[in-house]
């Protein structure tokens, strides 16, 4: 049996993407149609074009592309295992086909060598990108290899061609490989932890999640002090060696626990009684208005008024479903006059008591 002279699964467009899809389709050893692939693709529940009278699988954006991929994984399957695809007899919209060939996965190969030049292009990404991936993170993964030895003499020659506004060479920041396996390993660790203005206490700490806001590095896990869950400890703040903790039981944080906590705000904090709200945010430029539907603050953001003339001035409005908190209120203050908060009536005058602080500051005629 011959190999497929093109590899079916290599590039990027969204006719791969229907290849990968059809083809682990295929190999359940079940009859799919072309209306199922683009079901998955589309995230439809299955028979959405068979019970949904306005849908029409033809005029589907992308349908060309599925027929294309259709055609040409078949053709490379037949090559492989001359007979290994059956029909069902039918045509139009009930026709449908089924994987029998011998193999559970005829082109294993072909998806093995896609795999391996994945990986290869990512670490040749990952050595560009000493600029932007902490260097010591960077260090720590490709330690003794010549792949670090190139990319510091590329550093050294200055051949590096992508890097970040964000420095990286932050405190503490080569304890990111060590918390991370620690976490992977379920690792309970101790360190002492000195927050801003005050004495260093000593943490046994059960790390769960690594998160980066602003440039700054945090570990969030469970602790031996309140709060218990989701204890946030900055990397800069650790002070000293971390050690291992080997008669404590670890901790795991439960299933999607940091998912659910990371939705409703930016950044990392939860203050005290917050709770969600809507906030509606204004516009004052055309330009503000587009930047921030093309940067959202936040996942929930929505464009609910387009910008324009309007009775009562220019603008447009975004409105967010979000938890407020002092990265909300920073984000707002990053924009100055471009934004105003509309609502709720709490978050505006906080932003009203930032505004009145700062004019304070810099109007104060006995300065």
């Amino acid at each position: 049996m011959g190999m497929a002279t093109k590899n079916i699964f290599a590039g990027l467009g969204v006719k791969t993407t229907f290849v990968n899809i059809l083809y682990e389709e295929l190999m359940k050893r079940e009859y799919v149609t072309l209306a199922d692939v683009m079901c998955i693709k589309r995230r439809k529940p299955k028979g959405f074009y068979a019970h949904n009278p306005i849908a029409t699988l033809s005029r589907e954006k992308f349908y060309g592309d599925l027929k294309k991929a259709s055609s040409e994984l078949i053709k490379t399957l037949e090559t492989v295992y001359p007979g290994c695809i059956e029909y069902n007899g039918k045509n139009g919209k009930g026709k449908a086909f089924r994987y029998i060939g011998e193999s559970d996965d005829p082109l294993a190969a072909e998806r093995q060598a896609i795999e391996q030049k994945r990986l290869e292009d990512y670490v040749a990404f990952c050595k560009a990108s000493a600029g932007i991936l902490p260097y010591s993170w960077f260090s720590a993964f490709f330690e003794n290899t010549q792949l670090l030895l190139d990319t510091n003499r590329d550093i050294e020659n200055g051949a590096g061609h992508i890097r970040s506004s964000l420095e990286q060479n932050l405190k503490n920041i080569d304890l990111l490989p060590a918390i991370n396996k620690a976490i992977t390993d379920h690792q309970v660790l101790r360190f002492s932890y000195q927050p801003f203005g005050q004495a260093p206490f000593e943490l046994a700490f059960h790390p769960q999640y690594l998160k980066e806001y602003n440039g700054r590095w945090f570990v969030f896990g469970d602790a031996n002090r309140e709060p218990f869950k989701a204890y946030n400890v900055p990397l800069d703040r650790i002070v000293g060696n971390l050690s291992t903790v080997d008669d404590v039981e670890y901790i795991p944080a439960p299933k999607g626990f940091y998912q659910q906590f990371f939705k409703n705000i930016i950044g990392v904090t939860h203050e005290k009684d917050a709770k969600v709200e809507t906030v509606v945010i204004r516009t004052k430029t055309e330009y503000q208005h587009g930047l921030m539907l093309t940067k959202p603050l936040h996942h929930s953001q929505k464009e609910t008024l387009p910008f324009g003339e309007h009775k009562d001035g220019c603008y447009g409005e975004i409105q967010l479903t979000i938890e407020p908190n002092r990265e909300l209120r920073g984000r707002i203050m990053l924009y100055g006059e471009n934004l105003e908060v509309v609502q709720p009536l709490s978050l505006r005058e906080q932003i009203k008591d930032i505004i009145k602080q700062q004019k304070d500051i810099y109007f104060d005629e006995k300065k």
